[in-house]
């Protein structure tokens, strides 16, 4: 019995620790587009041109993402609540895909 809530405590707080990471990484990603966003209001002509250059540097933070979703997979294979599943592997997704993404273009 005790075996049993360990294993769960555990699951548990695996799956805290994925939400956590997708959690950082959506906001980290939100703070670098803006960023962006803010940086290619300045510039024009030839530097918007090669303004996917200076994004470069910031895929490094898809790190977050990335280890958020292992653990999303890992998380889908144990005994845990649907929702907090779903939650972990699509926040995970988001805190990628909005890093990816060049959504800073969309505003201006």
């Amino acid at each position: 019995m005790e075996t049993q809530l360990l294993k769960d405590k555990n699951t548990l707080s695996v799956t805290k620790l994925s939400i956590l990471m997708s959690s950082i990484g959506i906001i980290t990603a939100i703070i670098i587009q803006y960023s962006l966003f803010k940086d290619y209001q300045l510039v024009s002509g030839k530097t918007r041109a090669f303004f996917w250059l200076k994004q470069l540097p910031y895929y490094n933070y898809i790190v977050f993402g990335a280890l958020a979703f292992l653990l999303s997979i890992y998380i889908l294979f144990k005994k845990e609540k649907l929702r907090l599943k779903l939650l972990s592997v699509g926040m995970s997704i988001t805190a990628i895909l909005i890093l990816i993404s060049n959504s800073w273009k969309w505003f201006s």
